[in-house]
């Protein structure tokens, strides 16, 4: 029987099990700290910082080994000076997490204005349109409009083909490394990469011939933007025209 840990998320008090990440502490509650980079079935890794949160932790008396009080008998809780990512810590008895703070509103803007400065957005034509966790997120946290100017934004070449079935739009790409974690660490086979670094940072392929994996179309499914595309279905249809059906392969219709 696991130990329980019970916390407080914006006001409410939920019990889960020690080691649950605060981001699934939150669901429990039915609050969704936005997430890009976070996936349930990969180690994670807190790279997108978009599910930044206030943590306070109760005030221990070193004498003692118990919660300070206050003048009400509640414990004394320390806020850390700056904010933390709910995807990568775990939860603690007593802790108090803060998601909806002026503070973290702002964090979240900032963050959305970062991986937007060289986003291509082009979504009126992106095959991810209508069910991308980036549109969705800027429409309910970002900022209304960008400080950078279309000629500051990085731009490259559209359409490379990492493999005869994964096409590449490196200008989308929010470089969250869900598809390069999946497959080195979900389907064992780490045929992609990033290379270079900041602005330039892009997804490359190192196998003979490109992106030569199974799961490669599992890649354009767990990407949570419209960087990675398969090429039999690139401008086919849109999100609200497909029929959803059960299926183990990624690739049937």
């Amino acid at each position: 029987m696991p130990k329980l840990v019970t916390l407080t998320i914006d006001g409410q008090q939920v019990t889960v099990p020690e080691g649950t990440l605060i981001v699934d502490a939150a669901k429990k509650l039915g609050i969704d700290i936005p997430v890009f980079c976070y996936h349930p079935k990969m180690e994670p890794v807190g790279m997108c910082r978009m599910c930044l949160v206030d943590i306070g932790r109760p005030m221990i008396d070193r004498s003692t080994g118990q919660p300070q009080l206050d003048e009400n008998g509640k414990p004394k809780i320390q806020f850390a000076p700056k904010l933390d990512t709910a995807c990568t810590t775990p939860v603690s008895p007593g802790m108090v997490v803060v998601q909806n703070s002026d503070k973290v509103k702002v964090a979240r803007k900032d963050i959305l204005e970062f991986l937007l400065t060289s986003h291509p957005l082009d979504c009126p034509i992106c095959d991810k349109g209508g069910e991308c966790p980036l549109q969705n997120l800027t429409m309910g946290f970002g900022p209304g409009k960008s400080r950078f100017i279309y000629d500051e934004k990085k731009h490259f070449e559209k359409r490379i083909p990492l493999g005869e079935l994964v096409w590449l739009d490196r200008e989308r790409c929010i470089q969250c490394a869900r598809c390069v974690r999946f497959q080195s660490d979900v389907a064992g086979d780490a045929v992609i990469s990033f290379y270079e670094r900041g602005r330039s940072l892009e997804i490359v392929t190192y196998s003979e011939p490109g992106f030569d994996s199974y799961f490669s179309g599992n890649t354009t499914d767990i990407c949570p933007v419209g960087a990675l595309t398969t090429a039999d279905f690139r401008f086919g249809a849109r999100p609200w025209e497909m029929k959803p059906a059960a299926s183990i392969c990624s690739h049937c219709r």
